[in-house]
């Protein structure tokens, strides 16, 4: 599935492409400078619960959504209870412990921003998800790995179906330095670090929905959720993913199926176009604002799978561009290549004695530069 992101179908700009033509398709509305607010998230029961408030942007436009900061937001329970959520910056809202919820209580968001609107869900029933029966995968004849989710409700209650995930990867440098240039101190000094091995991380940026509502039974059966291309370097060492699920109801999947329509289907002349999506939170200071989200309660069920390089059959690997290469010990060469470009090895002699710096590109030394961090998570094998 294609990445997607959060975008008000009120103000698409779908570019059409046909033979020997270009015709933009422009939308009626026109959102407001601020854009309209989006909402994402989930009221769990039994694991936290978080939203993600941002606001929309105009197509085309830049890879990076406005957030909204400093709104007040809180789970309102029609028994009269309150859970607030803890600003966390960057546009998320959370509470990192499960709420104290129950089925004979129905749920409602209500935010509040620091401008002063109000925005409230409608109230939503508190649904239990059912198990994950299995994450699976198989890999391909061209390599690549696809991965699975099934799962089933013997109590023939669930039928919608959505899921989400986190993945993390181990990947590693080219070969292992030792040393590193101190711009302050202008000096090459030991690490107290290793820049050897790394981690990335990131969540999933689509939308994963299924319905069993025409099945005999409620079964998903190998859902397909994500598609590693043939030797990619998440596979290069160990690879893992954490897949949540969750119940649905049929307004919820219904809104979720079509946001997925808007997302993934545009771009051709035979694609849908733009279609303006119900939405259960409604903007309370100006009614005839849109939100684009859905607010649904529930339980999340997850399951972690691990992949190991082992495992695959794949011919990665990080091969640097260039060979190690002697640098002399003296200021004026050290301040040359140790800016940015190249990194230490380690001391040695050269075939004549002399000791030097072993050296090479920055890129090929530090896996850091790769977007990833040197620190393990906390739940990685040793």
């Amino acid at each position: 599935m294609r990445s997607y992101r959060y975008i008000s179908s009120f103000i698409l700009t779908a570019i059409v492409l046909s033979v020997g033509c270009k015709d933009p398709y422009v939308s009626a509305y026109k959102a407001p400078p601020a854009g309209y607010l989006v909402v994402a998230g989930y009221i769990s029961g039994n694991s936290a619960t978080q939203f993600r408030l941002s606001r929309t942007i105009p197509l085309p436009g830049d890879s990076t959504l406005p957030v909204e900061t400093g709104a007040a937001v809180e789970v309102q329970g029609s028994d009269n209870s309150v859970f607030p959520l803890t600003d966390q910056g960057g546009g998320i809202y959370n509470d990192t412990n499960a709420l104290p919820l129950t089925t004979a209580v129905t749920y409602r968001l209500h935010i509040k921003t620091r401008n002063g609107e109000e925005y409230l869900s409608d109230t939503v029933a508190y649904r239990p998800t059912p198990p994950i029966d299995s994450l699976s995968w198989v890999q391909n004849g061209d390599h690549s790995v696809e991965i699975y989710v099934s799962t089933h409700d013997p109590a023939n209650n669930t039928h919608y179906y959505l899921w989400n995930y986190d993945q993390t990867f181990e990947y590693h440098s080219a070969e292992e330095s030792d040393y590193y240039f101190d711009k302050t101190l202008d000096s090459v000094l030991p690490r107290t670090d290793q820049v050897y091995r790394c981690w990335l991380s990131s969540s999933s940026n689509s939308i994963f929905v299924a319905s069993s509502t025409k099945l005999a039974k409620d079964e998903i059966y190998e859902q397909p959720l994500k598609n590693i291309p043939p030797d990619d370097i998440q596979l290069s060492v160990l690879y893992t993913i954490l897949v949540r699920q969750y119940a649905l109801t049929d307004s919820a999947y219904m809104f979720l199926s079509r946001m997925q329509k808007n997302t993934e289907s545009l771009g051709s002349i035979f694609d849908a176009q733009p279609t303006s999506l119900p939405t259960n939170i409604h903007c309370l200071t100006n009614p005839k604002e849109p939100v684009i989200g859905w607010v649904s309660a529930g339980t999340v069920q997850q399951q972690r799978l691990w992949i190991s390089r082992s495992q695959v059959k794949t011919n990665y690997a990080f091969i640097c561009n260039g060979d190690d290469f002697n640098v002399p010990i003296d200021k004026v060469s050290i301040a040359k290549y140790f800016d940015d470009e190249y990194t230490p090895v380690t001391l040695t002699q050269d075939r004549g004695g002399a000791w030097v710096w072993l050296a090479n590109f920055t890129q090929c030394l530090v896996c850091t530069v790769r977007g990833g961090t040197n620190h393990a998570p906390s739940y990685w094998p040793n």
